[in-house]
């Protein structure tokens, strides 16, 4: 159910397809993933993933050890992993 993808207490699942997509700003290679927490009432149908910046995402990641680039810094930060996703503003 909607309620349920949006839990941060239920484990979130996904499975890698295989492909990757390309970041058109950096090149870098994305691997895809097909995940059981995706919000259907939300965005336009592409599908994102902002691990340092999302609950969720964050949970994901770590599940399937994927990277979490920080887009926004927290105040201090010195380039350490994060222990959690940063939600508010840089």
């Amino acid at each position: 159910t909607e309620i349920d993808r949006l839990s941060a207490e239920i484990e979130k699942e996904g499975v890698f397809i295989g492909s990757y997509a390309i970041n058109p700003m950096n090149g870098e290679r994305m691997p895809i993933y097909v995940a059981d927490y995706v919000l259907m009432t939300y965005g336009t149908g592409a599908i994102m993933g902002v691990p340092a910046h999302d609950i969720r995402d964050f949970a994901f990641a770590k599940r399937h050890g994927l990277a979490i680039p920080v887009v926004v810094a927290p105040p201090g930060w010195d380039g350490e992993d994060l222990e959690e996703a940063y939600l508010d503003e840089g």
